[in-house]
């Protein structure tokens, strides 16, 4: 892969996992929101989420040491996958053939990247 190291990969993949859990934490936390100061800071769902947007910030940061840019970030698009699983499994969002095109298409799309950069595929600029 270049000069991205495997585990750099699997590292921005697990990320993308706990900020998508985390989003789904910011979700539950507003479905129970008291709107006040108090409220908001004894929200545990809220809590739970915040640390793992910032857990996954500064696992994202230590993969971007050893990797490129270019084959890591792509990766993030993952969230999207990963939050489209979790709101229909607890949160009984629908899942429409839309939403599964549009997965799939990520899917494909992370793969492609992956592919070129292992083969070689990347264009260079001067």
């Amino acid at each position: 892969m270049g000069h991205t190291k495997p585990w750099a990969i699997a590292l921005v993949a697990f990320c993308t996992l706990l900020t998508a859990c985390g989003q789904l934490f910011f979700k539950m936390g507003l479905n129970v929101l008291v709107p006040t100061f108090l409220g908001i800071i004894t929200n545990y769902h809220l809590l739970l989420g915040l640390f793992m947007y910032g857990v996954g910030a500064v696992l994202l940061v230590i993969a971007l040491k050893y990797g490129e840019l270019s084959v890591l970030y792509p990766i993030v698009a993952l969230s999207f996958v990963w939050v489209l699983m979790l709101s229909a499994s607890f949160l009984n969002e629908p899942v429409g053939i839309l939403r599964s095109v549009g997965v799939a298409s990520i899917l494909l799309g992370v793969s492609a990247i992956g592919r070129g950069s292992r083969h070689g595929g990347a264009l260079k600029l001067r």
